[in-house]
């Protein structure tokens, strides 16, 4: 009976160390999934941190030998009533900044006609990866409904043709702007209308074919403007408050419909002083760069020649050329390689002043601050 008992109580105490280690286990574990789970966490914070950790640093111009007065008194001697923001950018300091009462570094604008510079950036990349052959690729490719319109320039239309304004459609802004926005197809509205010329022979600006070239992107990728962007710009540079609309069957307003930030704008105007690279990164070819901001189409009139979706002319007296994306009522990216220099605006684009031309005072207020940095 004894000897039965001292068995019984060793297999008692088996079980207890066994019940015992297999709870040490199971708590460790425990502990273990625990840390794991912090650790990807964590590993997900430092992901964001590498996206957005890039900040803009403040100086002021005396560093860069310029008087503040000598700017500030700009500010003076134009009319900026309408002017919401300004924000001037040297060497990658920002060393002055405006804003309007009711407005601040945070506050979001619209870009109208500047989200055109927007769009020809996602094009260039989506060619850079691949899902878009090069910008002599026919846009017949992408609408096969071109077969049903009785124009037999259409099919010769190409990519360069929308990036320039030389599509030879009867598309521009002062022929069809409202009655193209008021359709209930934009694409198919901007595909049925005349040519005016065959394409390449007439500069004719369009928010209409740039929306064209927002389509095209979005079948070819299979992603929204927006989403394409997001994973293959915005958030890679840290432009954080992108905002984008679309049109009525979906398809993302790549011609007006961008919002952002004055530095997010910056940002985007930074990367393209930079020749496309971020911190080390190419996020868009210096290729596309290269060929985006030189004169793709010399208009011989008007008050600027014409890249991939940018604007370019000389600025100052000893004429420092600078390109720039433009919007409907003074949004501006302008960059101005040779001085290091970035300059954003946004303005009331519902009482809109003069804005456009050499007499807009943004020309103005540029011919001069370029004199100022020379």
């Amino acid at each position: 009976m004894k000897k039965k008992y001292i068995v019984s109580s060793i297999i008692l105490i088996f079980i207890i160390l066994v019940i015992v280690i297999m709870f040490v286990i199971y708590q460790k574990n425990i502990n273990i999934s625990v840390a794991d789970v912090e650790l990807d966490i964590e590993n997900n914070n430092e992901s964001q941190e590498v996206n957005y950790g890039w900040e803009w640093k403040y100086d002021t111009p005396e560093n860069y030998g310029i008087n503040s007065n000598d700017i500030n008194s700009l500010y003076n001697r134009y009319d900026f009533s309408q002017v919401y923001s300004t924000v001037i950018i040297k060497n990658d300091h920002i060393i002055n900044e405006y804003y309007k009462d009711g407005y601040d570094k945070n506050s979001i604008f619209t870009l109208q006609s500047c989200s055109k510079s927007i769009t020809s950036a996602l094009i260039g990349i989506a060619i850079d990866k691949g899902y878009i052959k090069d910008v002599n690729v026919n846009i017949s490719e992408y609408f096969p409904q071109i077969e049903n319109y009785n124009n037999e320039y259409l099919k010769d239309i190409t990519i360069w043709h929308l990036l320039t304004h030389t599509s030879g459609l009867n598309i521009s802004d002062d022929a069809i702007w409202y009655e193209w926005r008021a359709s209930d197809n934009w694409v198919d509205f901007a595909l049925s209308q005349p040519s005016i010329a065959p394409p390449g022979q007439v500069f004719d600006y369009s928010t209409a074919g740039t929306h064209l070239l927002a389509a095209i992107l979005e079948k070819a990728t299979g992603k929204s403007l927006y989403e394409f962007g997001k994973e293959n710009l915005f958030d890679l540079i840290g432009m954080s408050s992108v905002q984008c609309e679309t049109d009525p069957q979906g398809v993302g307003d790549g011609g007006n419909g961008f919002s952002m930030t004055p530095y997010d704008m910056a940002k985007f105007g930074r990367l393209y002083l930079n020749g496309g690279n971020w911190e080390g990164k190419q996020i868009i070819s210096k290729e596309y760069i290269e060929e985006s901001i030189k004169i793709q189409y010399d208009r011989s009139s008007g008050y600027a020649d014409y890249d991939y979706q940018w604007w370019i002319d000389e600025y100052g007296q000893n004429g420092y050329t600078a390109f720039w994306a433009q919007g409907f009522g003074g949004q501006y990216i302008y960059v101005v390689p040779q001085l290091d220099l970035i300059v954003i605006f946004t303005s009331n684009r519902d009482n809109a002043i003069n804005y456009q031309g050499r007499n807009s005072v943004y020309w103005q207020f540029m011919d001069d601050l370029v004199d100022i940095f020379d």
